[in-house]
C-alpha cells in the first residue's frame, strides 16, 4: 500500500461502494435510494422529527432532504405536519407503509451484506468495520 496514492485508494473504495449500490438497487422492488432508506430509518428510531434535525443527523443538506421528502410523501411513507405554534416548523413521521417498506429494505440489505461480505472471514469483517469507523471519526 505504500506505493498506492490516495487517489487510487479513494477510487477503489468508490468502486466497491458503487457496485454495492448497484447490486442493492437491482434486488430492490421499490424506487428509492439509500438516502430515502436512511431517512426512514432515522424516523423509525427517533420518531417524529424536524427535517433540519434529520439533515444534521444524516449529514445531508436541507435542500437534499426537501427533495427526499417529495418522494417519501408521494409514496405515503411519511407524513408531514406543521407546528401548532409556529407554522414555519414542520415535523415528519414515518407511516405504517413506511415501516413496512423499511423492514423489506433492511432484509434486502442483510441479504446483500451476507452475499458481498461472505468472501471475508468474520475477523476481516470486524477489522473492516473498525477501520471505517476510525476513518469516519478522524474525518469529522
Amino acid at each position: 500500500m505504500s506505493n498506492q496514492t490516495i487517489f487510487e485508494l479513494l477510487h477503489t473504495i468508490e468502486q466497491v461502494t458503487h457496485k454495492m449500490h448497484v447490486k442493492w438497487r437491482q434486488q430492490a422492488d421499490y424506487d428509492l435510494g439509500i438516502s430515502h432508506i436512511l431517512a426512514l430509518h432515522e424516523l423509525q428510531v427517533h420518531g417524529e422529527s424536524r427535517p433540519s434535525d434529520l439533515a444534521r443527523i444524516l449529514n445531508f443538506t436541507p435542500a437534499s432532504l426537501t427533495h427526499l421528502s417529495t418522494k417519501l410523501l408521494n409514496k405515503e411513507l411519511i407524513t408531514r405536519r406543521q407546528d401548532d405554534t409556529d407554522r414555519r416548523i414542520t415535523y415528519w413521521t414515518i407511516t405504517n407503509k413506511g415501516e413496512a417498506l423499511l423492514t423489506v429494505a433492511q432484509k434486502d440489505g442483510q441479504h446483500l451484506r451476507l452475499n458481498v461480505f461472505s468472501h471475508l472471514t468474520e475477523a476481516e469483517q470486524q477489522s473492516l468495520l473498525s477501520i471505517y469507523t476510525k476513518l469516519n471519526q478522524s474525518l469529522k
